[in-house]
């Protein structure tokens, strides 16, 4: 049976409170942490839940079919496949077809979509309430229509997503870390928070000035760590912005356990953006700071423009305009 919206709060309200009382911390941008957010109880029920505390593995392929047998399916995700074939070829062989100056892998998720313990289906509900998405509103100063969107996710090894701030359309994230085993706070398995080194802190203007340009990821090079949000039972918050760098890259056995979080954001519902820059354009020598999206929007309208020229004139003369304009 499910429960009702007041039963929910009655029992998981504590976390909105915490939230309300947390501080911020400002380096290396505005977050709040917060430490054994889950009561002791809360937190025993979900990580031995069944579709939390998986037995171990022998074989990649072996786990994945357990994770799908128990409730999951592979999740849409950044630095992740959502082949299974082309996930088992690239670990088999570790040959990962991805922009080697950025990553050197990718990896597969699995979003728990049918619950069997019903504490995982509550919590979940729950954090997906108007009143939880409220509190963050209120947190991080949301005013823009926008919705909640909380799940249980599970990451396989070679998950990656180097370092970026996030997209313009996400209002506030948040990641809970539910992992079942002590180790695994020891383990390459988690977040980092980062910011730009010295000679690329120009990239924050870039952004702040090009507002209708969504950020990029960026090479890990670029940056320093300056958190890993490694302890279990600990979420991490934030409001994208400019200078919100953090970046993941898992390398452990994902045979023994998952590296497994609940992780939700909040997301605008209009959309701003037209054009993402790449990393490369960034950092090229010729990169003007104000003058991005105009030229970007100019291009795309000459384009535009020299198609319907194209459709009007007869296709003896188009040879013309492709010499003349070289398109």
């Amino acid at each position: 049976m499910e429960k009702s919206k007041k039963e929910l709060i009655d029992e998981f309200g504590y976390l909105i409170d915490k939230i309300k009382s947390a501080p911020f911390s400002e380096d290396p941008f505005r977050f709040v942490l917060i430490d054994d957010f889950l009561s002791e109880d809360h937190l025993s029920a979900i990580i031995n839940a069944v579709e939390i505390n998986r037995s171990e593995a022998d074989t990649t392929e072996a786990l994945i079919e357990d994770l799908q047998a128990s409730g999951y399916a592979v999740q849409s995700f950044p630095g992740c496949t959502t082949s299974i074939d082309d996930y088992l070829s690239a670990q088999k062989n570790q040959d990962w077809d991805v922009d080697k100056g950025l990553l050197e892998g990718y990896g597969i998720t699995f979003r728990l979509r049918q619950y069997q313990t019903s504490i995982l289906k509550d919590i979940v509900a729950f954090l997906n309430l108007p009143e939880f998405k409220r509190v963050l509103e209120e947190k991080f100063n949301i005013e823009e229509s926008n919705y909640v969107e909380t799940a249980i996710q599970k990451y396989l090894d070679g998950y990656e997503i180097s370092p970026h701030p996030d997209i313009r359309k996400k209002a506030a994230t948040y990641m809970l870390n539910i992992n079942t085993r002590p180790e695994a706070e020891q383990m390459e398995l988690h977040t980092y928070l980062m910011k730009f080194k010295d000679d690329k802190e120009y990239i924050y203007d870039f952004w702040q000035k090009n507002k209708e340009v969504d950020r990029c990821w960026v090479p890990w090079d670029w940056c320093e760590s300056k958190l890993k949000t490694s302890s279990n039972n600990s979420i991490v918050l934030f409001a994208p912005s400019d200078d919100t760098l953090h970046a993941v890259k898992l390398s452990y056995d994902h045979l023994k356990f998952q590296r497994t979080q609940i992780y939700g954001n909040l997301w605008y519902n209009t959309e701003t953006t037209e054009y993402t820059p790449s990393y490369k354009y960034i950092a090229s020598e010729d990169v003007d700071l104000n003058s991005i999206y105009k030229d970007t929007k100019r291009k795309k309208s000459d384009k535009s423009v020299l198609s319907s020229i194209k459709r009007a004139v007869p296709t003896k003369f188009k040879s013309r305009i492709k010499k003349a304009f070289g398109k």
